[in-house]
């Protein structure tokens, strides 16, 4: 599962390595959920959903950057424009749908999941919230964590990290370390897995 697919470059570097049986791409931008139905209708084993991944179902304030990939369910910090030192401001703020992972989880009837991509630009704590019974049939989670503030309100690696531990998943590996003009850690994507269910078939 995708969350966060933006342009599906993850979902697309799965496909090309592995034989995955199903793929859910989640994006809560309408814009790039239209791109992804479009890049892949000839992929049987994806399906597209718009939704944000949130703590509880629903309607959410979503808001658009001017740095698309910035686009978050919470405003993005005047710290982000002085780390990256690039004009990030929020341009629109729309209404989207929104999903509990657990809710997701009933919706498609999944059962178990090999792999959970996470990339939902500081909103991490909202998918754990409203994930606790899906999260119990993920075997890993590849999520980005946040060392700075870079959105108002948003948990920084420390309390993902004890919040994921809570659910029994044990941190594996760091990837694609970016620092700032300090040289300071900004953020990360780092892979979790769950012992109990890593190579249960």
């Amino acid at each position: 599962m995708d969350v966060g697919a933006h342009q599906g470059e993850f979902t697309q570097a799965a496909l090309d390595y592995y034989r995955p049986e199903r793929v859910w791409l989640v994006e809560a931008d309408q814009e790039l959920a239209s791109g992804l139905q479009q890049k892949f209708s000839s992929q049987p084993a994806c399906k597209v959903i718009h939704a944000a991944i949130a703590d509880t179902s629903g309607r959410v304030t979503f808001r658009i950057n001017r740095h698309r990939a910035s686009s978050s369910l919470l405003p993005i910090s005047k710290r982000s424009t002085q780390i990256f030192q690039k004009d990030l401001r929020e341009t629109d703020v729309v209404t989207v749908p929104a999903l509990a992972l657990d809710d997701l989880f009933t919706q498609e009837k999944i059962d178990r999941l090999d792999l959970l991509k996470v990339d939902i630009q500081g909103a991490e704590r909202l998918l754990i919230q409203g994930g606790q019974r899906a999260l119990q049939q993920v075997a890993c989670i590849y999520i980005e964590v946040l060392f700075e503030e870079l959105y108002e309100g948003c948990a920084l690696f420390g309390e993902i990290d004890a919040l994921l531990r809570a659910a029994d998943f044990k941190l594996r590996s760091f990837h694609e370390l970016r620092t700032g003009p300090g040289g300071n850690l900004i953020y990360a994507n780092t892979l979790y897995f769950q012992p109990g269910l890593l190579g249960r078939a």
